[in-house]
Protein backbone atom coordinates (compact mmCIF):
# COMPACT_ATOMS: atom_id res chain seq x y z
CA UNK A 1 0.00 0.00 0.00
CA UNK A 2 1.53 3.51 -1.01
CA UNK A 3 1.10 6.49 0.63
CA UNK A 4 -1.35 9.29 0.02
CA UNK A 5 0.09 12.44 0.89
CA UNK A 6 -1.88 15.33 2.27
CA UNK A 7 -3.93 16.99 -0.18
CA UNK A 8 -3.02 14.39 -3.15
CA UNK A 9 -6.17 12.78 -4.58
CA UNK A 10 -6.44 8.44 -4.71
CA UNK A 11 -6.15 9.14 -8.62
CA UNK A 12 -2.83 11.11 -8.76
CA UNK A 13 -1.41 9.00 -6.19
CA UNK A 14 -2.01 6.23 -8.22
CA UNK A 15 -0.74 7.91 -11.30
CA UNK A 16 2.42 8.99 -9.85
CA UNK A 17 3.63 5.23 -9.24
CA UNK A 18 2.69 3.64 -11.96
CA UNK A 19 4.72 6.62 -13.79
CA UNK A 20 7.77 5.94 -12.18
CA UNK A 21 7.91 2.34 -12.17
CA UNK A 22 7.16 2.61 -16.01
CA UNK A 23 10.17 5.22 -16.28
CA UNK A 24 12.65 3.64 -13.88
CA UNK A 25 12.30 0.37 -15.66
CA UNK A 26 10.74 -1.45 -12.59
CA UNK A 27 8.04 -2.27 -15.23
CA UNK A 28 9.40 -2.79 -18.55
CA UNK A 29 7.99 -2.74 -21.79
CA UNK A 30 5.40 -5.78 -22.64
CA UNK A 31 4.37 -6.06 -18.94
CA UNK A 32 1.13 -7.32 -18.43
CA UNK A 33 -0.43 -5.29 -15.37
CA UNK A 34 -3.57 -7.01 -13.73
CA UNK A 35 -6.03 -5.05 -11.85
CA UNK A 36 -5.48 -7.09 -8.95
CA UNK A 37 -2.25 -6.79 -8.32
CA UNK A 38 -2.48 -2.81 -8.99
CA UNK A 39 -5.15 -2.53 -6.44
CA UNK A 40 -3.14 -4.76 -3.96
CA UNK A 41 0.41 -2.68 -4.29
CA UNK A 42 -1.36 0.50 -4.17
CA UNK A 43 -4.17 -0.43 -2.07
CA UNK A 44 -6.94 1.10 -3.43
CA UNK A 45 -10.42 0.67 -5.69
CA UNK A 46 -10.23 -0.19 -9.14
CA UNK A 47 -12.00 3.65 -10.01
CA UNK A 48 -9.12 5.65 -9.31
CA UNK A 49 -6.41 2.81 -10.85
CA UNK A 50 -8.57 3.12 -13.98
CA UNK A 51 -8.75 6.81 -14.02
CA UNK A 52 -4.74 6.98 -13.48
CA UNK A 53 -4.73 4.36 -16.39
CA UNK A 54 -6.81 6.56 -18.54
CA UNK A 55 -4.46 9.47 -18.17
CA UNK A 56 -1.22 6.72 -18.85
CA UNK A 57 -2.74 6.04 -21.52
CA UNK A 58 -3.07 9.37 -23.06
CA UNK A 59 0.45 9.69 -22.87
CA UNK A 60 1.14 6.39 -24.44
CA UNK A 61 3.09 5.05 -21.46
CA UNK A 62 0.71 2.27 -21.04
CA UNK A 63 -1.95 0.60 -23.13
CA UNK A 64 -5.45 -0.86 -22.45
CA UNK A 65 -7.09 -3.90 -24.13
CA UNK A 66 -10.54 -5.07 -23.40
CA UNK A 67 -8.99 -8.66 -24.11
CA UNK A 68 -5.68 -8.31 -23.15
CA UNK A 69 -6.50 -5.97 -19.93
CA UNK A 70 -2.99 -3.22 -18.95
CA UNK A 71 0.28 -3.76 -20.89
CA UNK A 72 3.02 -1.16 -20.40
CA UNK A 73 3.73 0.18 -23.65
CA UNK A 74 6.75 -0.34 -25.53
CA UNK A 75 8.23 2.30 -26.97
CA UNK A 76 9.25 1.92 -31.01
CA UNK A 77 12.64 3.03 -32.99
CA UNK A 78 10.39 5.15 -35.09
CA UNK A 79 8.74 7.09 -31.78
CA UNK A 80 11.99 7.23 -30.18
CA UNK A 81 13.15 8.95 -33.21
CA UNK A 82 9.99 10.70 -33.90
CA UNK A 83 10.71 12.52 -30.29
CA UNK A 84 14.04 12.62 -30.71
CA UNK A 85 13.50 15.24 -33.72
CA UNK A 86 10.82 17.44 -31.78
CA UNK A 87 13.07 17.43 -28.65
CA UNK A 88 16.23 18.50 -31.06
CA UNK A 89 14.26 21.16 -32.63
CA UNK A 90 12.78 22.68 -29.28
CA UNK A 91 15.64 22.67 -27.51
CA UNK A 92 18.36 24.55 -30.50
CA UNK A 93 15.63 26.61 -30.54
CA UNK A 94 15.67 27.70 -27.15
CA UNK A 95 19.65 27.79 -26.78
CA UNK A 96 19.51 30.06 -29.76
CA UNK A 97 16.96 32.59 -27.89
CA UNK A 98 18.30 32.16 -24.66
CA UNK A 99 21.92 32.51 -25.05
CA UNK A 100 23.27 35.73 -23.20
CA UNK A 101 19.70 36.90 -22.15
CA UNK A 102 19.21 35.08 -18.77
CA UNK A 103 19.21 36.29 -15.33
CA UNK A 104 20.92 35.26 -11.71
CA UNK A 105 17.76 33.45 -10.98
CA UNK A 106 17.68 31.15 -14.53
CA UNK A 107 21.38 29.77 -13.09
CA UNK A 108 20.84 29.04 -10.10
CA UNK A 109 17.92 26.87 -10.53
CA UNK A 110 20.39 24.93 -13.30
CA UNK A 111 23.52 25.05 -10.59
CA UNK A 112 21.12 23.44 -8.12
CA UNK A 113 20.00 21.08 -10.24
CA UNK A 114 23.20 20.25 -11.41
CA UNK A 115 24.54 19.83 -8.10
CA UNK A 116 21.70 16.93 -7.73
CA UNK A 117 23.10 15.28 -10.73
CA UNK A 118 26.04 15.04 -9.40
CA UNK A 119 24.83 13.71 -6.37
CA UNK A 120 22.87 11.12 -7.90
CA UNK A 121 26.16 9.85 -9.48
CA UNK A 122 28.11 9.63 -6.78
CA UNK A 123 25.31 6.89 -5.56
CA UNK A 124 25.02 5.61 -8.39
CA UNK A 125 21.42 6.23 -8.63
CA UNK A 126 20.14 6.14 -12.23
CA UNK A 127 16.48 6.41 -11.93
CA UNK A 128 16.90 9.59 -9.62
CA UNK A 129 19.97 11.08 -12.68
CA UNK A 130 17.27 10.40 -15.37
CA UNK A 131 14.46 12.51 -13.48
CA UNK A 132 17.10 15.25 -12.46
CA UNK A 133 18.40 15.17 -16.57
CA UNK A 134 14.87 15.73 -17.66
CA UNK A 135 13.95 18.49 -15.46
CA UNK A 136 17.72 19.86 -16.18
CA UNK A 137 16.30 20.23 -20.02
CA UNK A 138 12.81 21.15 -18.80
CA UNK A 139 14.14 24.27 -17.42
CA UNK A 140 16.17 25.24 -20.45
CA UNK A 141 12.71 25.40 -22.49
CA UNK A 142 10.75 27.03 -19.76
CA UNK A 143 12.89 29.90 -19.99
CA UNK A 144 11.25 30.71 -23.16
CA UNK A 145 8.32 32.34 -21.17
CA UNK A 146 6.15 30.51 -23.55
CA UNK A 147 3.67 27.91 -22.38
CA UNK A 148 2.52 25.83 -25.77
CA UNK A 149 6.61 25.09 -25.96
CA UNK A 150 6.70 23.98 -22.16
CA UNK A 151 3.51 22.07 -22.83
CA UNK A 152 5.50 19.82 -25.92
CA UNK A 153 8.34 19.18 -23.50
CA UNK A 154 6.51 18.20 -20.75
CA UNK A 155 4.40 15.65 -23.17
CA UNK A 156 7.46 14.27 -24.60
CA UNK A 157 9.84 14.08 -21.26
CA UNK A 158 8.32 10.90 -19.85
CA UNK A 159 8.71 8.60 -22.94
CA UNK A 160 11.86 10.15 -23.78
CA UNK A 161 13.24 9.44 -20.30
CA UNK A 162 12.83 5.65 -21.08
CA UNK A 163 15.10 6.05 -23.83
CA UNK A 164 17.75 8.50 -21.85
CA UNK A 165 17.73 5.58 -18.78
CA UNK A 166 17.70 2.74 -21.14
CA UNK A 167 21.51 4.85 -22.71
CA UNK A 168 22.56 4.94 -18.84
CA UNK A 169 21.88 1.13 -18.10
CA UNK A 170 23.80 -0.13 -20.84
CA UNK A 171 26.45 2.76 -20.59
CA UNK A 172 27.07 3.71 -16.95
CA UNK A 173 29.74 5.48 -17.41
CA UNK A 174 27.81 7.84 -19.70
CA UNK A 175 26.48 9.60 -16.87
CA UNK A 176 29.28 11.19 -16.19
CA UNK A 177 29.42 12.35 -20.02
CA UNK A 178 26.12 13.92 -19.72
CA UNK A 179 26.55 15.45 -16.70
CA UNK A 180 30.06 17.15 -18.23
CA UNK A 181 28.17 18.07 -21.59
CA UNK A 182 25.02 19.46 -19.06
CA UNK A 183 27.93 22.42 -17.11
CA UNK A 184 28.90 23.19 -21.07
CA UNK A 185 25.55 23.87 -22.41
CA UNK A 186 25.06 26.04 -18.85
CA UNK A 187 28.22 27.42 -19.37
CA UNK A 188 27.68 28.62 -23.03
CA UNK A 189 24.30 29.74 -21.78
CA UNK A 190 25.99 32.93 -20.04
CA UNK A 191 28.31 33.88 -23.13
CA UNK A 192 27.09 35.61 -26.11
CA UNK A 193 27.89 33.07 -28.65
CA UNK A 194 24.35 31.21 -29.67
CA UNK A 195 25.75 28.64 -32.17
CA UNK A 196 28.32 27.35 -29.47
CA UNK A 197 24.88 26.83 -27.40
CA UNK A 198 23.28 25.25 -30.34
CA UNK A 199 26.17 22.99 -30.68
CA UNK A 200 26.45 21.73 -27.63
CA UNK A 201 22.80 20.48 -26.94
CA UNK A 202 23.14 19.19 -30.31
CA UNK A 203 25.78 17.16 -29.61
CA UNK A 204 24.33 15.91 -26.50
CA UNK A 205 20.85 14.95 -27.62
CA UNK A 206 22.67 13.32 -30.68
CA UNK A 207 24.18 10.80 -28.01
CA UNK A 208 20.58 9.32 -27.41
CA UNK A 209 19.90 8.81 -31.11
CA UNK A 210 23.47 6.89 -31.56
CA UNK A 211 23.17 4.41 -28.96
CA UNK A 212 19.54 3.76 -29.42
CA UNK A 213 20.50 3.29 -33.33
Amino acid sequence: MVHVEEGKTLRDTAFDVMKRNIISGEWPGGMFLPEKYLSELLGMSKTPIRSALDRLEMMGLVKLSPKQGVIVQEVSLKKILEIYELRLSLETFAVRKLTGKMDDAFFLRLDENLAQQAAAIEREDITRYVELDGQFHEMIVAGLDNEEYTEVMKRIQDKFMLVVRTTFVRNPSRLMGSLEEHWQIRHALTGQDAELSLRLIEKHIEYVKVIML
